[in-house]
């Protein structure tokens, strides 16, 4: 056998090393695959979604029109921030308007919310700009993710 002329020591370390390894790639594969499970965006019937923050800044999204994406497959968002000391009336409008396809929504999300709803004037102005665009026909449609698209 291979190990036979290895000495014990070495045996042992290596055999501890090999179990690590496997054990740190099945708890990977284990959270990659519960990130990547389906999300049910229609669940979360508020439309609004918390999305990666920074140091200073809570971000979240609101999606306008849930029920007709479930059709067309673009989601027509709006994108909030809020300093983190700020009262939470205190919003910024950080993208009034965002088309985004389903895969990109769903690797933008963190978790659903409850509250975070604003005045929609600055939305539907900057969706009635976008659906103008290219003869009628709309404007372009985020496959970035949320963050990427806004930048």
């Amino acid at each position: 056998m291979i190990f036979d002329s290895i000495p014990s020591l070495f045996k042992i370390y290596y055999l501890e090393t090999l179990n690590m390894k496997i054990i740190i790639f099945l708890i990977t594969l284990f959270f990659n695959y519960s990130a990547s499970a389906e999300i049910n965006l229609e669940a979360n019937t508020t439309g609004i979604w918390s999305i990666t923050p920074t140091a200073q800044q809570n971000r979240w999204l609101i999606i306008h029109n849930l029920t007709e994406a479930q059709t067309t497959g673009i989601y027509h968002i709006e994108v909030i921030g809020r300093d983190k000391k700020a009262p939470a009336w205190h919003t910024n409008t950080l993208a009034a308007h965002i088309a985004i396809n389903k895969p990109a929504l769903l690797k933008s999300i963190i978790k659903p919310l409850k509250k975070g709803d604003v005045y929609p004037e600055s939305f539907d102005d900057a969706l009635s700009k976008w659906q103008k665009e290219n003869d009628g026909k709309g404007g372009a449609i985020c496959t970035a993710s949320v963050i990427e698209c806004i930048k």
